[in-house]
């Protein structure tokens, strides 16, 4: 073949593949990259300001087609480092913005939940983060209806107790953590004025579920996480009486069993695993300042006295 020959050969397959691409259907929900990652990465080394003329409701909305990305650089840094600046920091988006990327976000973090792990959860994972962020602006800038704040409470709440993927850190993916970024949102809603008092159970039954049904014992700092969402609840003037004692007395009476016979390994990693949390959270009362918490970290170190591992 000649070298012309040969030259129009490639050149037809070339055009094959771009047409073969150009007519492959988009993956549903995915939103493709307006930017590349140098642009991201300019935002990033000037201290996450918006870049001149751009519009931020747009970049955030791209921002986060990037929280599903399998790249921790452009989930992580940017998907989640450049949102929180523009939105807790510089506060540029309008509450009406702010909701629509709230109502996004609860949809994303419910995509696939409770299914097996795959690499859909870090869009869900990262969805929680995100949220956590609105969650906290809300704090200092209200802009969650009731029903939105619930809306939100509620895909927390069942994040935690159906989220299949319990992955923590992975070799060259980065975080995958939607155990704790679901702690994250809880802490921040566990603040908030519109909890209702009989609310407040839900939280501690969420993160309860999670610990019971891991089937593991966590080693990536989430025990940690669920221990500050507890902090948040416990801190509140209005919270409930006895709030924790059903959780104390189960985890007792699961130790109990737990020696009754010969050793279940799933039924240790969740005594364990409660065992873990409720030591991080004695940890956070003891170094609080008030001693209306000194109550609750009696009560917890008591629990854990009954129930050494």
């Amino acid at each position: 073949m000649s070298d012309t020959h040969a030259h129009r050969a490639r050149l037809l397959v070339s055009v094959c593949v771009l047409v073969i691409a150009a007519a492959a259907p988009v993956a549903r929900g995915a939103t493709p990259a307006a930017h590349d990652a140098a642009f991201w990465q300019a935002i990033v080394d000037a201290d996450y300001r918006l870049p001149a003329s751009q519009s931020a409701v747009a970049l955030v909305d791209e921002l986060i087609g990037l929280l599903g990305h399998s790249d921790p650089m452009l989930r992580d840094r940017y998907g989640y480092e450049i949102f929180a600046a523009w939105v807790y920091r510089d506060q540029l988006l309008a509450p009406a913005d702010l909701e629509r990327i709230r109502s996004r976000l609860c949809a994303d973090a419910r995509s696939g939940l409770g299914s097996p792990p795959d690499d859909r959860t870090l869009q869900r994972s990262f969805s929680l983060l995100d949220l956590s962020v609105l969650a906290a602006y809300d704090l200092k800038a209200p802009f969650m209806s009731q029903s939105a704040f619930e809306e939100t409470l509620a895909v927390g709440a069942d994040s935690l107790a159906e989220e299949r993927d319990l992955r923590g850190f992975e070799p060259g993916k980065g975080w995958v953590h939607a155990t704790a970024h679901g702690a994250d949102l809880l802490k921040f809603l566990a603040r908030n004025p519109k909890l209702a008092r009989h609310e407040q159970g839900k939280l501690v039954r969420a993160v309860r579920d999670r610990l019971e049904s891991a089937g593991q014992v966590f080693v990536w700092g989430e025990d940690a996480r669920l221990a500050a969402a507890l902090l948040s609840l416990l801190r509140r003037p209005d919270v409930e009486p006895g709030l924790l004692q059903p959780w104390l007395k189960s985890l007792i009476e699961a130790h109990e069993r737990l020696w009754s016979k010969e050793l279940d390994p799933t039924a240790y990693a969740a005594v364990r695993t409660q065992v873990n949390t409720l030591t991080q959270l004695a940890a956070m009362l003891g170094r609080e300042p008030d001693d209306k918490l000194a109550n609750w970290e009696r009560e917890i170190q008591a629990t854990l006295g009954r129930t050494a591992l």
